[in-house]
Parts: C-alpha cells; structure tokens; sequence
C-alpha cells in the first residue's frame, strides 16, 4: 500500500522549513502571480487593465521591495528606467498607457525578487519585452505590407526617433494585440536568466 507523502514528512521538519522569510516570500510570488495571471486575462478577452489593481500591486510591491531591500532607494532608479521604456513605447505607437503601467508594476516586483544587480534585472526585463514587443510588430508589419516595405517603414520610424521634434508613429502597428502577453514573458525569461525561478 503507498502512503501519502505527507505521511513520510515529520510535521516538525516540515514547520522548521516554513520561516516567516519564506512564508512571505510565498506570499508575494502569489501576489505576483495572481497579478500576471488577472492582468492577461482582462488583457486578452477585454483588451483593458484595472488602474486600481496597478495601484494596489504597486503598492504591496514596493512594500515587498522595501521587506528585501532596505532602506534603498534604488527602486526609482528601477521605476524610472521602466517608465522611460513604457513611454518610448507609447511613443511608436506599440504599446498602450495600461501597458506602460504594468509595465512599472512588473519591474518593480522583478527588482525585489532579485537578490543583487537590480537595475542590471530592469533593464534585461525592458529589453527582452521590447524585442518581444519588436518581434510581435515585425511579425504583424510583414503580413501587413511585405518584407521590404515593412523594412522602408521601421528605417522610416527609427530616423523619426532620433529628429527631436518629428512626429512618430503614423500607423498603429498592432490594435488588438496585448502587451500583457509580451510583458509576462519578458518577466518570465528575466527571471530565469537571472536564476531566480531556478
């Protein structure tokens, strides 16, 4: 007969593995979690995010920030890189006000999760949802208008960026598209490069 697993397990063990650190950490993955996964549904089948679950998943990770990291202030260094990507993003015309907002949301959870090269973590976590967000555009531009003058468009696009004062982002490269998606997997592979999932 095969007894249960937490039959094997003493229950003194398995309370001295369960500190009040790892039960809060517990905690906040669930927390982190739960906002992904709220964030991807309402994204998807909506096309629309709470302001008010951004605030209070703002707040209750920079409260968990504060638990990891005290006494630094290094999170507005994180906050503001975050914002300035989300920003350039909305700027091309790629991305959406909500999805700049989770996007300080998520970069605030990932610096607390990691131990060390927190904004070393930003920064991967807004590069590799950008090449996601590029990625996803370049798909939709080629199907939209071929290879060559998807290529005309982006070089286009780039000389716009870099003319201070030039109007950027004539088209909207993808309406229905949802960054909640492109976010969820940058968050996932920044946190894997950086061992934390591990």
């Amino acid at each position: 007969m095969i007894r249960s697993p937490l039959q094997h397990m003493d229950l003194d063990k398995l309370l001295s593995i369960l500190t009040i650190d790892r039960l809060i950490l517990i905690g906040a993955i669930l927390l982190f979690l739960s906002y992904i996964a709220a964030n991807l549904y309402t994204d998807i089948k909506y096309r629309r995010t709470s302001n008010l679950k951004h605030a209070v998943s703002l707040v209750a990770g920079l409260c968990f920030f504060n638990y990891m990291h005290e006494g630094s202030f290094i999170i507005l260094i994180v906050m503001l890189i975050s914002l300035i990507f989300g920003l350039i993003l909305e700027k091309m015309k790629s991305s959406s006000p909500g999805d700049t907002k989770m996007f300080v949301v998520m970069s605030v959870w990932i610096a607390s999760f990691a131990p060390e090269n927190l904004i070393q973590q930003s920064l991967m976590f807004c590069i590799v949802t950008y090449a996601f967000q590029l990625l996803f555009a370049w798909v939709s531009w080629i199907k939209k208008k071929g290879f060559k003058n998807a290529l005309r468009e982006q070089k286009e696009q780039v000389i716009m960026l870099l003319t201070p004062g030039a109007p950027l982002g004539k088209e909207i490269i993808f309406e229905n598209w949802p960054g909640a998606v492109n976010m969820c997997l940058g968050a996932i592979l920044t946190l894997l490069a950086g061992g934390l999932l591990i």
